[in-house]
């Protein structure tokens, strides 16, 4: 029976074959790894070790290993995971795209495609930085505004602040009617790198409004008074899948929740266009100047938060953003400065 294999086209636009006999290592490293078993791929979102593909039944199985995600077919796996493949599936990591062929490998059923996609993630405690950036007065911008303006005032909020937590090498989570919401990884332990990411990316997106409403304001009325809050938590988190689709991946934790409660408050009954917990502000208070607001209580959770607050308007922080290098994986991932 000819062994499954994997296709692919490398940095030089050249199309690449391998066959999987009987494990394959894919990464920006792999080191230790024999050629003839290992994929080297260059770039600043693949980890030194990013996925492994082995044969262990019937059909090839991927297990992912990395900190920044593998997607098959477009759907993100839980990291840590394990996923048969199929002949025709995709597997994506990082830019590169990966064909799977199985030739004379029992193909799937429908009910086997169904079963395998919501059984095969287990799910996983982790910690995370939330960001929710979350229109204000979208409920009355719809009802007076025309719908279609509405539509192209999310659209190019989505847009935009997508193309922003990719650049920081976040995973949008779900976006829809006035939010938009991401995540970064953390792993097991805190991590300084990750909550700066999260934060960079929030104050990023705020100094975008202005542009958006720049550039939409001259036609499209909903745009004139585009305001937005965001809420930044850290925390513990269980990452899997309630069903099969992609959206279907989920993060339950109270910090999640959080988020979305301290975006609804900010910029609006808070000062700061950006409220964060305190979790947060402890990891990236001594990079980025925030303001100390107190505590606050939040609707539907008992006690109170103490919460800080960061904006778009201080110059310090505008330098901090546009004198910062771009990110590294090394120093994504492997800073020395976990824990606060």
């Amino acid at each position: 029976m000819p062994n499954p294999y994997l296709e692919w086209t490398d940095e030089n636009q050249e199309m690449r074959r391998l066959e999987i006999v009987d494990r394959v290592f894919i990464g920006r490293i792999c080191r230790g790894i024999d050629e003839t078993r290992r994929i080297i791929i260059e770039h600043p979102s693949v980890s030194r070790d990013h996925a492994e593909i082995n044969i262990s039944g019937p059909r090839p199985q991927i297990r992912d290993m990395s900190k920044n995600g593998t997607w098959v077919n477009d759907v993100r796996l839980a990291a840590g995971s394990t996923k048969e493949l199929a002949d025709g599936d995709v597997v994506k990591l990082g830019e590169t795209l990966f064909h799977v062929g199985c030739p004379d490998h029992p193909p799937f059923n429908k009910n086997d495609k169904l079963e395998s996609t919501q059984t095969l993630v287990t799910p996983r405690e982790m910690i995370v930085t939330n960001v929710v950036a979350d229109v204000r007065g979208f409920c009355s911008m719809s009802q007076t505004e025309e719908s279609q303006q509405v539509y192209e005032v999310m659209k190019e909020i989505i847009q935009t602040f997508c193309a922003i937590v990719h650049d920081h090498k976040g995973t949008i989570k779900d976006y829809s009617g006035d939010a938009v919401y991401a995540f970064w990884e953390h792993g097991s332990e805190f991590c300084k790198e990750q909550a700066l990411a999260a934060c960079r990316t929030a104050l990023k997106q705020a100094q975008a409004v202005d542009q958006i409403r720049t550039k939409l304001s001259g036609l499209n009325e909903a745009a004139k008074s585009l305001r937005l809050g965001w809420g930044i938590t850290t925390g513990k988190v269980t990452m899997s899948h309630y069903g099969w689709r992609v959206t279907d991946l989920t993060l339950v934790g109270d910090c999640t929740n959080a988020a979305f409660r301290l975006s609804g408050i900010a910029n609006k009954d808070l000062p700061s266009e950006i409220v964060m917990c305190s979790e947060t502000a402890g990891l990236v208070g001594d990079i980025l100047p925030m303001a100390d607001l107190g505590f606050v209580s939040l609707r539907g959770r008992s006690g109170q938060e103490h919460v800080y607050g960061m904006s778009k308007h201080d110059e310090f922080i505008k330098h901090k953003l546009e004198s910062s290098p771009p990110y590294t994986e090394a120093r994504f991932w492997h800073s020395s400065g976990m824990l606060h």
